[in-house]
């Protein structure tokens, strides 16, 4: 009787083991699924301001793409080439991710070096696109004719239908670190909260105040 008793207390234990052994690795890929999204667009950011206008080359950007699995937007040789990466958390459930968000980042090429990088951060995943409410941050060396103000420009874009619609920063390698800092803070957790963020406004925390708001 005392033998069976130790053999049952045994199997328990081993039984109890692997229940906990099971329910580890269920919390462990629960975890990888819900912040993947978040730790790959940090990361996506990161590797694009190794790219620096001016200075990088074609062959930078290409060693680029392909570290992040990047692909080129139409025709692409060292005169001209634009590459495009998206994310999105696409894979979570709906019940928790909400209108979802995604996070691209875009580089291109003219004659050979980097002259434009970008990041946008919004929700909505269900078309493809970032909508209904994004943030846009591009920087260029000169930004031309356009009517953009140096070295940093950034400002609200609203719609009768989306009113926190946009929010587009326009900045040039002169802009101040502080400047820098601010406009890409973006919050990386709205790829994991429950029900995500609600517009750009959540989507870079640290963005001028709506007008209408004020």
């Amino acid at each position: 009787m005392r033998s069976t008793n130790l053999g049952a207390s045994r199997f328990g234990n081993v039984s109890r083991g692997w229940l906990v052994f099971f329910f580890g690795l269920l919390i462990l890929l629960c975890s990888a699924y819900l912040f993947f999204p978040s730790i790959h667009a940090r990361y996506l950011f990161s590797e694009l301001k190794t790219l620096q206008l001016g200075h990088s080359t074609f062959e930078d950007a290409q060693r680029l793409a392909g570290k992040i699995n990047a692909e080129p937007y139409g025709p692409c040789d060292p005169s001209k080439c634009e590459w495009h990466k998206r994310i999105d958390n696409a894979r979570l459930p709906r019940w928790w991710r909400g209108s979802g968000e995604t996070f691209g980042v875009v580089f291109d090429v003219k004659d050979s070096v980097i002259v434009r990088k970008e990041a946008a951060f919004g929700t909505g995943i269900e078309d493809g696109s970032v909508h209904p409410s994004r943030v846009s941050f591009q920087e260029q060396e000169h930004w031309g004719r356009e009517n953009t103000q140096q070295p940093v420009q950034a400002g609200w874009g609203t719609t009768e239908v989306f009113r926190y619609w946009s929010f587009t920063v326009h900045m040039t390698p002169k802009a101040s670190a502080e400047d820098r800092r601010r406009y890409t803070a973006f919050n990386y957790s709205c790829f994991w909260k429950y029900k995500g963020c609600a517009d750009a406004r959540n989507l870079l925390p640290t963005a001028d105040p709506f007008p209408f708001d004020k």
